[in-house]
């Protein structure tokens, strides 16, 4: 898979987010399931992936970014409310170089992408 998918909104049909089309996101969703379901937005780079998601009130220990399989689970959990996100990530991201940071209400996600393999230059030596 090569790019990044946002799965939070999989098996949703037109009828079930009437307004969702027409403004970017649906006031009747705001907070289904306890948490804003808009705004995420995920944006390739030229070394890999940044994925943005609002997370307003949440303090760092309070959210849980974890990766297995493929899927980069994130959830957050408050007294108040919680919410959870998933996304299936391209094979050329490097699973061992994945970022996560929260400043001023927003959680950016920072996926490096493997390295490529560059071809090993062989010295020729002279038999002389």
């Amino acid at each position: 898979m090569t790019t990044l998918m946002n799965r939070e909104r999989n098996g949703e049909g037109v009828l079930s987010r009437p307004f969702g089309d027409l403004w970017s996101f649906d006031p009747f969703r705001l907070f289904a399931g306890g948490a804003a379901s808009y705004g995420v937005e995920i944006n390739r780079t030229d070394t890999g992936y940044t994925v943005e998601i609002p997370v307003p009130g949440y303090k760092p220990n309070e959210i849980e970014v974890t990766l297995e399989d493929g899927l980069l689970t994130v959830k957050g959990r408050s007294e108040k409310r919680n919410f959870s996100r998933s996304f299936t990530v391209p094979e050329d991201v490097d699973e061992e170089r994945i970022e996560a940071q929260v400043e001023h209400g927003m959680l950016t996600l920072v996926l490096a992408l493997t390295p490529k393999a560059q071809p090993k230059r062989i010295t020729v030596k002279s038999s002389s």
